[in-house]
């Protein structure tokens, strides 16, 4: 830490500035679909983002005929998306460049950042912190579906250091959030394999049963195809 204790001291000797996030991001566009005839898309849901890992797991392809009405926001590499159903769910990541033009929900605010005011990973890990979330949590309406206005997201204030300083935190936190990632896959490993084992070793002799009815059942059907 001392490399970014030292950049600290060195460019923000009169503290670190706050912002409200709106003043740091830039305004997305909703696409036409009009103009897209049959062009096919990748639409991003909010079960798409995965809460562990934070990253976009499953889309789907849709066009112009078939697409939903939430399918709005055009997302480009680098966006910051939030879910703003829900909130407290905690679904945001990192538009990756595969899915660069693609479409996401009405139901995720895009922070677009201006990247000569802050970094998209800072932005990105900004949104993670317990203080953001306090602060959802406090601002979000409805009770059985909660939500949160985009307007109301982007009036939090967020820490905004010189670029230098960024870039060295987020290496540190990148890291972390590698580590964590690494972490969560090996443990749904551990996970399956327990339940493999588990099953296999708990059933005793219905499990022999089980095999058996299946097995004469795959006899069976050679037998049947043979006539």
């Amino acid at each position: 830490m001392s490399r970014i204790d030292d950049l600290i001291a060195a460019q923000c000797s009169d503290g670190v500035e706050f912002k409200a996030i709106e003043s740091i991001v830039l305004r997305p566009a909703n696409i036409r679909w009009a103009d897209q005839g049959s062009a096919e898309l990748q639409y991003i849901d909010l079960t798409s983002v995965d809460r562990a890992t934070h990253a976009i797991a499953e889309t789907s392809t849709i066009t112009s005929e078939n697409a939903p009405s939430r399918a709005q926001q055009v997302v480009r590499e680098g966006d910051v998306i939030f879910g703003t159903t829900r909130p407290m769910l905690k679904r945001y990541a990192v538009i990756p460049r595969e899915f660069d033009g693609q479409i996401c929900s009405t139901g995720f605010c895009v922070l677009r950042p201006d990247n000569n005011i802050v970094l998209t990973n800072f932005l990105f890990h900004l949104i993670g912190t317990d203080d953001f979330y306090a602060y959802v949590e406090a601002n979000e309406r409805g009770a059985s579906y909660p939500a949160i206005p985009d307007n109301v997201v982007k009036k939090f204030r967020v820490p905004v250091p010189p670029l230098e300083v960024q870039r060295e935190i987020v290496k540190v936190l990148d890291t972390f959030t590698k580590l964590e990632a690494e972490l969560e896959a090996e443990l749904e490993a551990r996970r399956r394999q327990y339940k493999y084992y588990r099953d296999m070793l708990l059933t005793f002799g219905e499990r022999t049963d089980a095999d058996a009815s299946k097995q004469a059942s795959k006899q069976a059907s050679k037998q049947a195809s043979k006539l």
